[in-house]
């Protein structure tokens, strides 16, 4: 008796398992990679070497306004962009003290504002600020350093941060 060949639909089968055995193979024999949790490091320079802050920006919304915070990394509150829904004020808050008010330059790339920081209800210096000016806008730039300097207060450098616009939007 003469061997009969397979019928195709056998012998595509066959070659199936075939490959699904080999492909089983491979992958055994591949080693699984161990997952591992990693940080991304907080900058601590800008783009042309200069020293930032090491913290982070916080952004809070509620239904009376909205609030970004720089919080240091050790946990004080160094800068605020507030923003009062309901009189559409919008406030910036840097830390320190003072007797009186001084006069403080805002920069962040070209563009300059000075603004007149008083001792205010919250512990830091404060002033209300016009939010059509564009420099606020350009608070949200990640890319964007914000320099604030003025009198008795070291310079403070911290990064743009995205979230900046909802509090800018709050107030709009």
């Amino acid at each position: 008796m003469r061997p009969r060949p397979a019928p195709p639909i056998a012998a595509a089968l066959l070659a199936l398992a075939a490959c699904s055995q080999q492909s089983d193979d491979e992958t055994a024999a591949a080693p699984t990679p161990t997952p591992t949790l990693t940080t991304q490091a907080l900058p601590t320079a800008a783009a042309d070497g200069t020293p930032l802050a090491i913290g982070e920006w916080l952004i809070e919304e509620t239904a009376a306004g909205a609030r970004a915070t720089f919080r240091e990394q050790g946990g004080a509150n160094a800068l605020a962009l507030t923003c009062d829904r309901a009189s559409r004020t919008l406030s910036l808050i840097r830390a320190g003290t003072a007797q009186e008010p001084g006069r403080f330059r805002i920069a962040i790339g070209a563009q300059l504002a000075d603004v007149v920081l008083a001792p205010g209800g919250e512990p830091g210096l404060t002033a209300q600020v016009d939010r059509a000016q564009p420099i606020f806008a350009a608070f949200a730039d990640p890319s964007a350093v914000i320099a604030i300097s003025g009198p008795g207060a070291p310079p403070l450098r911290v990064p743009g941060h995205p979230g900046i616009s909802r509090v800018l939007a709050a107030c709009a």
